[in-house]
Order: C-alpha cells, then structure tokens, then sequence
C-alpha cells in the first residue's frame, strides 16, 4: 500500500489504490491495485528497490502484473501458515567450501512459492557483518544474478560495474561486492530447490572463470545431495 501511495501518481493526476481481501481455506488473499505509472527500474537505482522483495519473503506467494484495465498494478499476495523452518547449518558446508577455494561471501536461499528465503550466510573474517547477511531479504532484482538464475535457470555470473550506482543499503554497497554468482540447487522434480550465492568484495577473490563456476556446480550437486534438509537436491 505504502508503494501504491507514494510511487504510483507521482508526477500525474492523484488517482485510486484499492485493498482487497478474502479467505481460501486456510489461505487469505490480499490484493493491492491502483491505475497509476507501473512496476518499472527507476532512473536513481538499479533494479525496482527493497519493498517489493521485502514483501516477497514474508508472503507465501506474490504476483505482480498490470491492472484488470491494462494500466497501473495489481499486487496479489496469499499468507498461510508458515512451512516448518528449514535448519540452516546442513547448508553450512557450502558457505563453507566457497569461503575456502574461492569466495569471500556465501550464502543459501531456499525457494519455495517464488519466495526466497535465507538459510545460511557468512562472511569470512566478518562475524557482525554474517550476522546481517543471515538475516537480510535475499536481492531478486533485474540484473542480479539472482535474479537471471530464478528467470533462466543455470549459473548465472555478475560483475559489478563501478559506473553504474548500488542501492543504498543494499548487499552490494554493504558488503563491496565486486562480482556474485548464483548457482541453482534442482530438487528430485525437476524444480528450482535452491540457490547457493557465491561473492567476491572489492580488493577480495577474483571474478570465477567458466571452469571455476563449472566445478562449483559439480561441488553443488555433491554436497547438496546430502544436506540433510529432506531435499534431496542436485546442481
């Protein structure tokens, strides 16, 4: 609603933002609308900001898609109970193998309902900033690695480019990144499980090469395969 409010008529004529709900069995529904300018990057920062990613790890479901007319947004969103929580620390052992070969940064995001959800973090020699990254939205915006391994599936690699600005407070200005890799966990259907984050901070490891990213792929598959998280999942 907040975004509705401030983003969807700025520089036009004032217009409406409608709030819907309604109950699915044990699901409710909300959805947000308005005929206002549309979802799109803006000109002050890369990608579409924090609050759309924000509410995506806290709802089991989001969609977002033009209004009923064409014009504006149509924000849907279902809650439902909570999933019983994941145990990190059987992910632990791929943080841990990137920070040994060949990252600074890593981390493990379990996807379930086009939602990420953070299981596990570190940061090599950084303990307070480990314990942020353990506890911040995971990025899935345009341009992201993240992003492009959610939308096309497979390793995905971005460096960062100095001339282009980071979103204040993100995790790419907080941490420096200088590059990350997203590298999808695939379990037993078929489906995107997981995705494992490799990071390199600026004056850190250096930018993977392709056979790099290729046996971190084979690691995924070895050591995701026997996480014990009950996903039995594979690169």
């Amino acid at each position: 609603m907040t975004n509705a409010v401030v983003h969807a008529y700025a520089g036009r004529e004032p217009g409406p933002v409608t709030v819907r709900g309604r109950a699915e069995g044990e699901r409710l529904i909300i959805e947000v609308g308005d005929r206002g300018a549309g979802v799109a990057a803006r000109d002050d920062s890369p990608g579409i900001g924090h609050g759309l990613a924000t509410v995506g790890a806290l709802v089991q479901t989001l969609a977002v898609a033009p209004g009923p007319a064409g014009t504006g947004t149509l924000v849907t969103m279902t809650f439902a109970e909570a999933p019983p929580a994941l145990d990190g620390p059987e992910y632990e052992p791929l943080c841990a193998l990137a920070l040994e070969r060949v990252a600074d940064v890593s981390c493990v995001d379990v996807v379930g309902g086009g939602v990420l959800r953070r299981v596990a973090a570190e940061v090599a020699g950084d303990p307070a900033l480990t314990a942020w990254m353990r506890e911040a939205v995971p990025p899935a915006k345009p341009g992201t690695a993240t992003w492009a391994a959610l939308r096309d599936g497979g390793p995905q690699l971005v460096v960062h480019d100095a001339s282009v600005p980071r979103s204040p407070g993100g995790a790419g200005e907080r941490l420096s990144l200088a590059w990350w890799a997203a590298i999808p966990l695939v379990g037993p259907d078929g489906d995107l499980a997981a995705l494992w984050g490799v990071g390199g901070r600026a004056g850190g490891r250096p930018v993977p090469s392709a056979e790099t990213l290729r046996a971190l792929v084979e690691a995924a598959a070895r050591v995701g395969g026997d996480h014990g998280c009950g996903i039995p999942c594979r690169a």
